[in-house]
């Protein structure tokens, strides 16, 4: 799982509102359909739970409290407040990323380890209401 730093090219930027979402959700999948490991990064409230709810479906709830969620078609991780000393979320964590079909990764500027690319990172930039954000990178080998 560990690497060398990979090389990340910027491939989309945008500003947008709540309304306008799901088009941008749209647009990122399109560009990368084969990234399944999405790093997000940003500060609270910033969009990163409402950008992954966008993209799987109503029932994302944040997991701030319960740190990894299992979906149908997605893993949802939140690093925020992560239990970095206990070994089996470690482990779990671990499975996650290698196993699941579709991960995101919240606070992924949390992560003690450089995950393998190819991957995306999403950065939510805060601006005044209504307006929010995003830049996406992705890192190949």
């Amino acid at each position: 799982m560990v690497s060398p730093v990979p090389t990340e090219t910027l491939s989309y930027k945008r500003c947008y509102t709540l309304a306008e979402l799901p088009q941008v959700v749209a647009e990122v999948q399109a560009l990368h359909p084969e990234v399944r490991i999405w790093l997000l990064e940003g500060p609270l409230g910033s969009g990163k739970t409402t950008f992954v709810r966008t993209w799987i479906g109503e029932e994302v709830a944040s997991p701030t409290f319960t740190y990894i969620h299992r979906y149908r078609q997605a893993v949802h991780v939140d690093l925020y407040r992560f239990p970095w000393d206990i070994p089996s979320r470690w482990a779990e964590l671990e499975e996650a990323i290698q196993n699941a079909s579709l991960v995101f990764i919240e606070w992924a500027d949390r992560l003690p380890f450089t995950v393998s690319p190819p991957w995306a990172k999403v950065v939510f930039l805060p601006q005044e209401d209504p307006y929010r954000c995003l830049q996406v990178s992705i890192a190949h080998s």
